[in-house]
C-alpha cells in the first residue's frame, strides 16, 4: 500500500472573528516596575490561569471575611514541613481564619516544631537495621495530651492545644495548633491510624485516639455546616483530608443542615484527580465555586493571603 500526503487545498478555516476568545490584552500581564510595591506587583500579574484562580479566590476570602462568614483551612504535613506555620498563626491572630482541619501528619510538624523549632524526616530509617524511626517526645506529648482529653470528651485538636498551651515550649508562637487554642478557633484533626508515628507510638491508647479522632471529625462536620457563603481551602493534601472534607459535609447534609455558595479551594503542586473532584467539584455543589492552584503551597500560600491582607487594608486588626 502506497500512502500519499494528504493535500489541505480543501480545508476549511474558519474568521478570527468567529473564534472563541481565549484571552483578552486586558487581562495580560504587565512588566513590573522595581520599587514599586506588593499592590503594583500584584498587578503586575495576568489575570489568568492560576494567577486569575489566585484573585478570584482573594475575593472571595475578602467577602467571606467581611460578611463574617467561615474560612477554613484543610492542611496536610507538607503545610507545616515548609515552613508555613507561623504565616497561618498570623492569619488566626488577625482573625482571618475560623477553623483548621489537619491531617495526622500535619499534627506531628506542629509537634515538633513547637518542641525543637523544626521538624524531621517523617520517613527516616536506622540504616544499622531499618527500623522505622519513632520520634519519642512526639509521641508521648500527643498520646498524653489525648489519652487525658478523652476524660473530658474532648477532640485531638483541643486536647493537643491545651497541653502546648499549658507547657513552656520555647517555639509555641509557630504552633498552629497552640495559637487556635489560645484564640478560641476550632482545630481538628483526622489521624490515619497505622501511617501516623503517633498512632503506633507506645503511649498510644486505640480507644483514646477513636473517641477523640471521632469528636473531631462532628466537629469538622459542624465547622462544613456554619460554611454556607464561606471559603474552605485545601493544601498539600490529595488523599486524607478531600474525602474527610466530602464526608463531613454529607454528615453535616444528612441530619438536615443547608450548606449552600461555599468557595473551595486546592492548593497543591500535584493534587490528585479523585481530590480535584471531591473539593473544587463537589464540595463547591450545588451553587458554589471551585479552585485548583497547582502549585507549591510554600509559594501560593502565603502569596495569596498577601493579596487578601493588602485588599483588607484597615478592615484586619
Amino acid at each position: 500500500m502506497t500512502i500519499k500526503p494528504l493535500s489541505f487545498s480543501k480545508l476549511k478555516t474558519v474568521p478570527l472573528a468567529n473564534r472563541k476568545v481565549d484571552s483578552d490584552s486586558k487581562d495580560f500581564g504587565a512588566p513590573f516596575q522595581p520599587g514599586s510595591g506588593f499592590e503594583s506587583f500584584l498587578c503586575s500579574l495576568p489575570n489568568l490561569g492560576c494567577a486569575g484562580d489566585l484573585f478570584r479566590l482573594r475575593d472571595a476570602i475578602t467577602h467571606a471575611f467581611r460578611n463574617k462568614h467561615a474560612i477554613i483551612l484543610a492542611c496536610g504535613g507538607h503545610v507545616l514541613d515548609s515552613g508555613l506555620g507561623p504565616v497561618i498563626c498570623r492569619l488566626i491572630e488577625q482573625k482571618i481564619i475560623s477553623g483548621l482541619a489537619l491531617t495526622g501528619a500535619a499534627l506531628e510538624h506542629d509537634v515538633e516544631i513547637a518542641i525543637s523549632g523544626r521538624t524531621v524526616t517523617a520517613r527516616e530509617r536506622e540504616l544499622s537495621n531499618g527500623n522505622y524511626c519513632i520520634t519519642e517526645e512526639t509521641g508521648c506529648l500527643i498520646n498524653d495530651a489525648i489519652n487525658f482529653g478523652t476524660l473530658e470528651n474532648w477532640g485531638i485538636g483541643k486536647s493537643v492545644g491545651k497541653y502546648l498551651q499549658e507547657s513552656d515550649l520555647e517555639h509555641l508562637d509557630h504552633s498552629v495548633v497552640a495559637t487556635a487554642f489560645r484564640y478560641g478557633v476550632p482545630v481538628s484533626v483526622h489521624p490515619a491510624i497505622g501511617a501516623d508515628a503517633f498512632c503506633f507510638h507506645p503511649a498510644a491508647h486505640g480507644e483514646s485516639l477513636g473517641a477523640a479522632a471521632m469528636v473531631d471529625f462532628r466537629l469538622l462536620a459542624g465547622m462544613m455546616a456554619a460554611s454556607s457563603h464561606g471559603v474552605v481551602i485545601n493544601i498539600a493534601s490529595s488523599v486524607v483530608m478531600p474525602r474527610v472534607l466530602l464526608q463531613a459535609v454529607d454528615a453535616a447534609r444528612n441530619v438536615g443542615k443547608k450548606i449552600e455558595s461555599v468557595t473551595t479551594a486546592i492548593i497543591d503542586p500535584s493534587a490528585s484527580n479523585t481530590a480535584i473532584t471531591d473539593v473544587v467539584n463537589r464540595l463547591s455543589l450545588p451553587d458554589g465555586a471551585g479552585f485548583c492552584l497547582s502549585g507549591p503551597d510554600e509559594i501560593l500560600l502565603p502569596l495569596l493571603f498577601a493579596s487578601v491582607l493588602e485588599a483588607l487594608g484597615d478592615d484586619i486588626l
